[in-house]
């Protein structure tokens, strides 16, 4: 089932602007990414690192299967994961 919500959090909202990044790129990198995600050791469940940023959320959120609820979002090159080619621009 695909995801067709997102809830923002505060914090990531926050992360977002100071990483100049969007909702748009942010949530359509979870969408893909969303089948090959990593657990998450954090406070969120997910992880998805497309090697530009990664993404933290929880799906679903509070039991609802259709929306992810993104808990924060950085950029760390540090820390290679999954690799997302998409063909997706901002």
């Amino acid at each position: 089932m695909p995801i067709e919500r997102f809830v923002w959090t505060k914090h990531a909202e926050d992360r977002l602007r100071e990483r100049n990044l969007t909702k748009d790129l942010v949530e359509h990198a979870i969408r893909e990414g969303h089948p090959m995600r990593e657990t998450n050791d954090g406070e969120a469940d997910w992880i998805v690192d497309t090697g530009r940023f990664a993404v933290v959320y929880d799906h679903p959120d509070w039991g609802d299967v259709d929306a992810a609820r993104i808990v924060s979002v950085w950029t760390d090159r540090r820390r290679p994961r999954l690799r997302l080619v998409t063909g997706y621009s901002s």
